[in-house]
C-alpha cells in the first residue's frame, strides 16, 4: 500500500509495540521530520503506518 504525504499531514507511526499520532514537517529522500510533543525527530518511511488528517494551522515562518 502506498501512502501519499505532504507536508503537515498527522500519521499514525507504529514501531510494532508503540503507536503515536503526530505531525509531518518537512519531508527528506529517506525520512520524514515530525513533531511530537514539542521535539523534532526523524523517522524511515517504513515506520508510518497511516495518514489521519490534516493540520489546518500553519505556521506563519513559512
Amino acid at each position: 500500500m502506498a501512502l501519499i504525504l505532504h507536508n503537515y499531514n498527522i500519521v499514525r507511526i507504529s514501531d510494532g509495540q508503540n503507536v503515536i499520532e503526530c505531525t509531518v514537517t518537512k519531508m527528506c529522500f529517506e525520512y520524514a521530520v515530525v513533531k511530537y510533543k514539542g521535539g523534532q525527530y526523524k523517522v524511515p518511511y517504513t515506520l508510518i503506518d497511516k495518514v489521519i488528517g490534516h493540520e489546518l494551522l500553519l505556521p506563519v515562518s513559512e
